[in-house]
């Protein structure tokens, strides 16, 4: 239950960030914090991470839903173990972030990203994220850690 209560508050929270983001900065407004390592700029992504598959946003869609249907499955197999609280966690964090850009893709065409980081390679500054990708990073990170914590 508290797996299905994180999935719920993360695609709301993030909702609703996006929501306030969409409203109040414009798509060629940056907006530097922490010393500009990190950066506020809206930007509406057709395609999948880094824009791939920009072309294709019913590819692009249709993949996201299997890897929503994949997380839902891989969540229904692992509920009812007890001593699986971290791949709970990471699927509900999957689940919540995945949801959240998924209701953007079918809704609005695009996902509303507004974070940038102003370090790193060129390429990397480039990036435009969301909450809910940092919430699926971090999904798939407990998922691992569930994983590797089986196999010792």
């Amino acid at each position: 239950m508290i797996a299905v209560i994180t999935a719920i508050l993360a695609c709301f929270i993030e909702y609703h960030v996006k929501q306030h983001m969409d409203k109040v900065r414009s798509c060629k407004e940056q907006r530097p914090l922490a010393g500009g390592r990190i950066v506020l700029k809206k930007y509406y992504n057709t395609g999948a991470a880094g824009n791939f598959l920009k072309s294709h946003p019913k590819w692009v869609k249709n993949i996201h839903i299997g890897a929503l249907l994949a997380v839902a499955l891989a969540f229904a197999c692992i509920s009812r173990k007890k001593d699986a609280g971290m791949a709970k966690t990471g699927l509900a964090l999957l689940a919540g972030g995945g949801f959240s850009n998924l209701h953007d893709r079918v809704t609005k065409g695009y996902v509303v990203d507004y974070i940038s980081f102003g370090f790193g390679p060129k390429w990397f500054r480039r990036l435009v994220f969301n909450m809910a990708d940092f919430f699926v990073f971090t999904g798939i990170f407990f998922c691992m850690l569930h994983i590797f914590k089986k196999d010792k």
